[in-house]
Protein backbone atom coordinates (compact mmCIF):
# COMPACT_ATOMS: atom_id res chain seq x y z
CA UNK A 1 0.00 0.00 0.00
CA UNK A 2 1.04 3.54 -0.63
CA UNK A 3 0.94 6.07 2.25
CA UNK A 4 0.01 4.32 2.75
CA UNK A 5 -21.39 -15.04 14.66
CA UNK A 6 -24.23 -12.84 13.10
CA UNK A 7 -24.38 -9.19 12.32
CA UNK A 8 -24.80 -7.26 15.54
CA UNK A 9 -27.33 -4.56 14.73
CA UNK A 10 -29.51 -4.27 17.82
CA UNK A 11 -27.04 -2.03 19.60
CA UNK A 12 -27.41 0.74 17.05
CA UNK A 13 -31.05 1.33 17.90
CA UNK A 14 -29.62 2.67 21.15
CA UNK A 15 -27.22 4.81 19.14
CA UNK A 16 -30.15 6.28 17.22
CA UNK A 17 -31.90 7.19 20.48
CA UNK A 18 -28.66 8.68 21.78
CA UNK A 19 -28.37 10.85 18.69
CA UNK A 20 -31.85 12.27 19.18
CA UNK A 21 -31.25 13.02 22.86
CA UNK A 22 -27.83 14.41 22.01
CA UNK A 23 -29.36 16.78 19.47
CA UNK A 24 -31.96 18.09 21.94
CA UNK A 25 -29.38 18.71 24.64
CA UNK A 26 -27.03 20.37 22.18
CA UNK A 27 -29.70 22.84 21.11
CA UNK A 28 -30.60 23.51 24.74
CA UNK A 29 -27.05 24.46 25.70
CA UNK A 30 -24.78 24.90 22.70
CA UNK A 31 -21.92 26.35 24.74
CA UNK A 32 -21.33 23.31 26.93
CA UNK A 33 -17.92 21.77 26.19
CA UNK A 34 -19.24 18.46 27.49
CA UNK A 35 -21.38 18.20 24.38
CA UNK A 36 -18.42 18.30 22.04
CA UNK A 37 -16.92 14.79 21.76
CA UNK A 38 -13.25 14.19 21.13
CA UNK A 39 -12.06 13.55 17.62
CA UNK A 40 -11.31 9.93 18.52
CA UNK A 41 -13.93 7.57 19.89
CA UNK A 42 -13.71 5.99 23.33
CA UNK A 43 -13.28 2.23 22.95
CA UNK A 44 -15.46 0.19 25.27
CA UNK A 45 -14.60 -3.23 23.82
CA UNK A 46 -10.92 -3.55 22.96
CA UNK A 47 -9.72 -6.38 20.77
CA UNK A 48 -6.05 -6.92 21.58
CA UNK A 49 -5.47 -9.23 18.62
CA UNK A 50 -7.35 -11.32 16.10
CA UNK A 51 -8.45 -14.87 16.97
CA UNK A 52 -6.56 -17.72 15.30
CA UNK A 53 -8.90 -18.34 12.37
CA UNK A 54 -6.64 -21.18 11.14
CA UNK A 55 -8.31 -23.39 13.74
CA UNK A 56 -11.53 -23.25 11.71
CA UNK A 57 -11.35 -25.94 9.05
CA UNK A 58 -14.40 -24.95 7.02
CA UNK A 59 -13.42 -22.14 4.65
CA UNK A 60 -16.85 -20.50 4.60
CA UNK A 61 -17.08 -20.53 8.40
CA UNK A 62 -13.57 -19.11 8.62
CA UNK A 63 -14.47 -16.21 6.35
CA UNK A 64 -17.68 -15.48 8.23
CA UNK A 65 -15.81 -15.56 11.55
CA UNK A 66 -13.34 -13.02 10.18
CA UNK A 67 -16.12 -10.71 9.01
CA UNK A 68 -18.13 -11.09 12.22
CA UNK A 69 -15.09 -10.25 14.32
CA UNK A 70 -14.26 -7.04 12.49
CA UNK A 71 -17.72 -5.73 11.62
CA UNK A 72 -18.66 -4.48 15.13
CA UNK A 73 -15.39 -2.54 15.34
CA UNK A 74 -15.90 -0.97 11.92
CA UNK A 75 -19.48 -0.20 12.93
CA UNK A 76 -18.43 1.50 16.16
CA UNK A 77 -15.74 3.64 14.51
CA UNK A 78 -18.10 4.68 11.73
CA UNK A 79 -20.78 5.60 14.27
CA UNK A 80 -18.37 7.96 16.00
CA UNK A 81 -17.48 9.56 12.69
CA UNK A 82 -21.19 10.11 12.02
CA UNK A 83 -21.61 11.64 15.46
CA UNK A 84 -18.90 14.16 14.63
CA UNK A 85 -20.52 14.80 11.27
CA UNK A 86 -23.88 15.52 12.89
CA UNK A 87 -22.32 18.16 15.13
CA UNK A 88 -20.41 19.73 12.25
CA UNK A 89 -23.68 20.06 10.34
CA UNK A 90 -25.33 21.64 13.40
CA UNK A 91 -22.55 24.18 13.80
CA UNK A 92 -22.61 24.91 10.08
CA UNK A 93 -26.10 26.33 10.56
CA UNK A 94 -24.81 28.81 13.13
CA UNK A 95 -23.33 32.08 11.81
CA UNK A 96 -19.55 31.82 12.20
CA UNK A 97 -19.48 35.04 14.22
CA UNK A 98 -21.84 33.48 16.77
CA UNK A 99 -19.80 30.32 17.33
CA UNK A 100 -18.45 30.16 20.86
CA UNK A 101 -14.72 30.02 21.55
CA UNK A 102 -15.09 26.37 22.61
CA UNK A 103 -17.00 25.49 19.45
CA UNK A 104 -14.37 27.09 17.24
CA UNK A 105 -11.60 25.33 19.16
CA UNK A 106 -13.44 22.03 18.72
CA UNK A 107 -13.79 22.58 14.98
CA UNK A 108 -10.07 23.36 14.71
CA UNK A 109 -9.27 20.19 16.66
CA UNK A 110 -11.43 18.07 14.34
CA UNK A 111 -9.87 19.81 11.35
CA UNK A 112 -6.37 19.03 12.59
CA UNK A 113 -7.24 15.39 13.20
CA UNK A 114 -8.50 15.13 9.62
CA UNK A 115 -5.36 16.82 8.24
CA UNK A 116 -7.15 20.06 7.44
CA UNK A 117 -5.13 22.91 8.88
CA UNK A 118 -7.11 26.10 9.55
CA UNK A 119 -6.07 29.23 11.38
CA UNK A 120 -9.70 30.31 11.55
CA UNK A 121 -13.15 28.86 10.85
CA UNK A 122 -15.12 29.90 7.77
CA UNK A 123 -17.69 28.37 5.41
CA UNK A 124 -15.02 26.53 3.43
CA UNK A 125 -13.96 24.77 6.64
CA UNK A 126 -17.36 23.17 6.98
CA UNK A 127 -17.52 22.20 3.31
CA UNK A 128 -14.17 20.42 3.42
CA UNK A 129 -14.78 18.82 6.81
CA UNK A 130 -18.06 17.32 5.63
CA UNK A 131 -16.20 15.69 2.74
CA UNK A 132 -13.75 14.11 5.17
CA UNK A 133 -15.87 13.30 8.21
CA UNK A 134 -18.03 10.52 6.83
CA UNK A 135 -18.25 6.76 7.08
CA UNK A 136 -16.44 4.10 5.07
CA UNK A 137 -18.69 1.31 3.77
CA UNK A 138 -18.17 -1.84 5.89
CA UNK A 139 -18.07 -3.90 2.68
CA UNK A 140 -15.00 -1.98 1.56
CA UNK A 141 -13.30 -2.04 4.97
CA UNK A 142 -13.85 -5.80 5.40
CA UNK A 143 -12.54 -6.47 1.90
CA UNK A 144 -9.36 -4.48 2.33
CA UNK A 145 -8.73 -5.99 5.75
CA UNK A 146 -8.97 -9.50 4.33
CA UNK A 147 -6.82 -8.75 1.27
CA UNK A 148 -4.14 -6.69 2.99
CA UNK A 149 -3.77 -9.01 5.99
CA UNK A 150 -4.20 -12.34 4.20
CA UNK A 151 -7.26 -13.03 6.34
CA UNK A 152 -5.30 -12.01 9.42
CA UNK A 153 -2.39 -14.38 8.76
CA UNK A 154 0.30 -11.92 7.64
CA UNK A 155 3.29 -11.14 9.86
CA UNK A 156 2.18 -7.54 10.11
CA UNK A 157 -1.33 -8.55 11.21
CA UNK A 158 -0.08 -11.05 13.78
CA UNK A 159 2.77 -9.00 15.22
CA UNK A 160 1.46 -5.48 14.74
CA UNK A 161 -2.34 -5.68 14.40
CA UNK A 162 -1.90 -4.02 11.01
CA UNK A 163 -4.79 -5.23 8.87
CA UNK A 164 -4.63 -2.64 6.11
CA UNK A 165 -0.96 -2.44 5.12
CA UNK A 166 -0.53 1.05 6.48
CA UNK A 167 2.93 2.60 6.55
CA UNK A 168 4.62 4.96 8.99
CA UNK A 169 7.72 7.02 8.36
CA UNK A 170 9.73 7.53 11.54
CA UNK A 171 12.44 5.06 12.58
CA UNK A 172 11.11 2.48 15.03
CA UNK A 173 7.46 3.36 14.43
CA UNK A 174 6.64 -0.11 13.17
CA UNK A 175 8.13 -3.15 11.45
CA UNK A 176 10.63 -3.03 8.62
CA UNK A 177 9.37 -4.91 5.52
CA UNK A 178 11.79 -7.56 4.33
CA UNK A 179 11.22 -6.37 0.77
CA UNK A 180 11.97 -2.69 1.49
CA UNK A 181 14.25 -1.19 -1.11
CA UNK A 182 17.62 0.21 -0.15
CA UNK A 183 17.32 3.89 0.66
CA UNK A 184 13.68 3.69 1.64
CA UNK A 185 12.72 4.64 5.21
CA UNK A 186 9.12 3.53 5.59
CA UNK A 187 7.98 0.87 8.06
CA UNK A 188 4.73 -1.03 8.43
CA UNK A 189 2.82 0.56 11.30
CA UNK A 190 2.10 -1.30 14.55
CA UNK A 191 -1.11 -0.86 16.55
CA UNK A 192 -1.87 -1.74 20.17
CA UNK A 193 -5.32 -3.07 19.27
CA UNK A 194 -7.37 -4.10 16.27
CA UNK A 195 -9.62 -1.14 17.08
CA UNK A 196 -6.75 1.27 16.48
CA UNK A 197 -5.90 -0.38 13.18
CA UNK A 198 -9.48 0.06 11.96
CA UNK A 199 -9.56 3.66 13.24
CA UNK A 200 -6.32 4.52 11.48
CA UNK A 201 -7.56 3.00 8.22
CA UNK A 202 -10.80 5.01 8.25
CA UNK A 203 -8.93 8.19 9.09
CA UNK A 204 -6.41 7.48 6.35
CA UNK A 205 -9.12 7.25 3.67
CA UNK A 206 -10.78 10.34 5.13
CA UNK A 207 -7.70 12.54 5.25
CA UNK A 208 -4.80 11.43 3.01
CA UNK A 209 -4.33 13.32 -0.24
CA UNK A 210 -4.17 10.03 -2.19
CA UNK A 211 -7.86 9.43 -1.45
CA UNK A 212 -9.24 12.84 -2.33
CA UNK A 213 -11.11 11.29 -5.27
CA UNK A 214 -12.87 8.87 -2.91
CA UNK A 215 -14.00 11.75 -0.69
CA UNK A 216 -15.17 13.87 -3.62
CA UNK A 217 -17.12 10.98 -5.10
CA UNK A 218 -18.65 10.12 -1.73
CA UNK A 219 -19.74 13.74 -1.29
CA UNK A 220 -21.39 13.63 -4.72
CA UNK A 221 -23.27 10.49 -3.73
CA UNK A 222 -24.49 12.26 -0.60
CA UNK A 223 -25.88 15.10 -2.66
CA UNK A 224 -27.76 12.54 -4.74
CA UNK A 225 -28.99 10.86 -1.54
CA UNK A 226 -27.29 7.63 -2.57
CA UNK A 227 -25.78 5.00 -0.31
CA UNK A 228 -22.07 4.29 -0.33
CA UNK A 229 -21.61 0.85 -1.85
CA UNK A 230 -18.10 -0.49 -1.41
CA UNK A 231 -17.88 -1.45 -5.08
CA UNK A 232 -18.80 2.12 -6.00
CA UNK A 233 -16.04 3.73 -3.96
CA UNK A 234 -13.51 0.99 -4.77
CA UNK A 235 -12.95 2.49 -8.22
CA UNK A 236 -11.23 5.47 -6.57
CA UNK A 237 -8.55 3.36 -4.86
CA UNK A 238 -5.96 3.10 -7.62
CA UNK A 239 -3.48 4.86 -5.31
CA UNK A 240 -3.96 2.41 -2.44
CA UNK A 241 -1.74 -0.24 -3.96
CA UNK A 242 1.05 -0.40 -6.52
CA UNK A 243 -1.26 -2.77 -8.40
CA UNK A 244 -3.36 0.24 -9.41
CA UNK A 245 -6.38 -0.70 -11.52
CA UNK A 246 -5.73 -4.40 -10.92
CA UNK A 247 -6.16 -3.73 -7.20
CA UNK A 248 -9.51 -2.05 -7.85
CA UNK A 249 -10.64 -5.10 -9.83
CA UNK A 250 -9.47 -7.38 -7.03
CA UNK A 251 -11.41 -5.41 -4.40
CA UNK A 252 -14.53 -5.27 -6.56
CA UNK A 253 -14.47 -9.01 -7.29
CA UNK A 254 -13.89 -9.79 -3.61
CA UNK A 255 -16.94 -7.79 -2.55
CA UNK A 256 -19.08 -9.57 -5.13
CA UNK A 257 -17.81 -13.07 -4.36
CA UNK A 258 -18.32 -12.71 -0.61
CA UNK A 259 -21.60 -10.76 -0.90
CA UNK A 260 -20.24 -8.09 1.41
CA UNK A 261 -22.71 -5.38 0.46
CA UNK A 262 -24.94 -7.07 3.08
CA UNK A 263 -22.74 -5.56 5.77
CA UNK A 264 -23.08 -2.07 4.34
CA UNK A 265 -26.85 -2.53 4.06
CA UNK A 266 -26.97 -3.72 7.67
CA UNK A 267 -24.97 -0.71 8.81
CA UNK A 268 -26.99 1.82 6.87
CA UNK A 269 -30.24 0.34 8.18
CA UNK A 270 -29.15 1.13 11.72
CA UNK A 271 -28.33 4.78 11.33
CA UNK A 272 -31.04 7.43 11.34
CA UNK A 273 -30.29 8.61 7.84
CA UNK A 274 -27.44 8.59 5.38
CA UNK A 275 -28.32 12.00 4.03
CA UNK A 276 -27.60 15.42 5.50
Amino acid sequence: MKSNNKLKTASISVYGLFSIVFFDVFIADSNSALLLPKAEASVTSRLESLPDFSKIADVKQKKEAFFATLYPIIQAENNHVLQLRKLINMLKNVPVAKLSVKQQAWLRDISKNYKLENEFIDDSTFDELLKRVDYVPPSLALTQAAIESGWGTSRFAKQGNNLFGQWCFSEGCGMVPSSREVGKGHEVAKFDTINMSVRSYILNLNSHESYRELREYRATLRQKESSFAGITLAKTLTEYSEEGKDYVEKVTEFIHQNKLQRFTVAFESTIQTITD
